[in-house]
């Protein structure tokens, strides 16, 4: 498969992670102060209500292995977001097997841009309510938080010097009952996210999130995953790890999108 394609597993991938399974760490909880992962779950999305920004810095690792060939993608992730009225600047940086690719995208009040090589796009008003769930998803401590929230019994929490640092290993026999809930605010993607749903298998998901203790605020977000997935007639076997890392909490004012980029954007067509 090409890269393009990849890409687009990657983008769909990132979303669909966002979701849990199953658990199998046992909820095993050993803090000397007595506090436990409900009250720091609680906590933190509690101090997420008054971010109004933040940076979020990632790095993923992704193996794909299918009878045809393995493909191995780095990407790394950049994002400066303002959260009320939502802003956001987006650079991934992409490589897959030596070919490289970046995507830069840009959103405020104006509109939806991305660029993807050389030219600037501009998605139409249909596509952007989803992207914009998407891009949420993906690069939101606090959508993760709740995502997680249900699940909060299972991880196991340990105290460290000036951090809370929570794991959890699942397995993915409830994925499909959240991921359904995702999807059904998807917009105009969710048929394409069922599709892609309905197919994938996941094996195994581990995370971990350490929260800052002077703030409840999270300061990295790490995650693993083994799953399946069957697309265009292939089997593909995906491993992923992705290290991601939120500073500059309510220190970016605001996200502008260019005028250069407003005025060289193409519109993009819209979705029958």
């Amino acid at each position: 498969m090409k890269l393009k394609l990849y890409s687009l597993i990657v983008t769909v991938f990132i979303v669909l992670a966002a979701c849990s399974g199953t658990t199998e760490s046992g909820g095993e909880i050993s803090v000397d102060l007595g506090i436990d992962a409900q009250e720091v779950f609680e906590k933190s999305i509690a101090a997420q209500e008054d971010v109004t920004s933040f940076r979020m810095m990632a790095n993923m690792n992704q193996t794909f292995d299918s009878n045809e060939e393995e493909v191995e993608i780095t990407s790394k992730i950049d994002s400066n977001m303002v959260v009320d009225p939502l802003a956001f600047h987006q650079v991934i940086d992409m490589n897959a097997n030596g070919e490289a690719m970046q995507m830069e995208s840009y959103y405020s009040e104006v509109g939806f841009f991305m660029k993807q090589g050389e030219e600037w796009m501009e998605f139409p008003d249909e596509m952007t309510d989803s992207l914009l769930t998407m891009q949420q998803s993906q690069a939101d401590p606090s959508e993760q938080m709740e995502m997680l929230k249900k699940y909060v019994d299972e991880f196991k929490l340990v105290e460290n010097e000036g951090t809370y640092v929570m794991t959890m290993k699942a397995t993915g026999e409830k994925y499909q009952e959240l991921l359904d809930e995702t999807v059904e605010n998807m917009g105009q993607q969710n048929e394409m996210l069922q599709g892609y749903s309905e197919k994938l298998k996941v094996n195994e998901v581990e995370y971990t999130i350490t929260i800052g203790k002077d703030d409840f605020l999270i300061r990295e977000f790490q995650m693993q995953m083994d799953s399946e997935m069957s697309i265009e007639d292939e089997s593909i076997s995906m491993l992923m790890e992705m290290d991601s890392q939120f500073e500059n909490y309510n220190e970016i004012e605001e996200v502008t999108v260019p005028e250069e980029v407003i005025q060289q954007a193409k519109e993009m067509p819209g979705i029958s």
